[in-house]
């Protein structure tokens, strides 16, 4: 797993409010090394609950919120997280 540079975050933070998921699927790409993955195949590889994937693939918002949140602390994704 790679962590987020500075640049990558001002990135996520800059698209997030007009589309949220392409920017958090920018993000995840780095992340994981998948420059290529999308968005469902982000979620599952990112090793997040069912629970998680179920609410992030329905676009959640408070669930997209938590992962761009999430992503900008930690530059990074915690696996295993309800």
């Amino acid at each position: 797993m790679t962590r987020l540079r500075k640049a990558d975050v001002e990135q996520l933070l800059a698209g997030y409010d007009a589309d949220p998921v392409a920017a958090l699927t920018t993000a995840l790409r780095v992340v994981l090394d998948q420059p290529g993955g999308e968005w469902t195949a982000l979620l599952k590889a990112a090793g997040f609950s069912c629970a998680r994937r179920i609410r992030l693939q329905g676009n959640d918002p408070a669930a997209l919120d938590e992962l761009a949140a999430e992503l900008n602390e930690l530059r990074a994704v915690a696996v295993a997280v309800a």
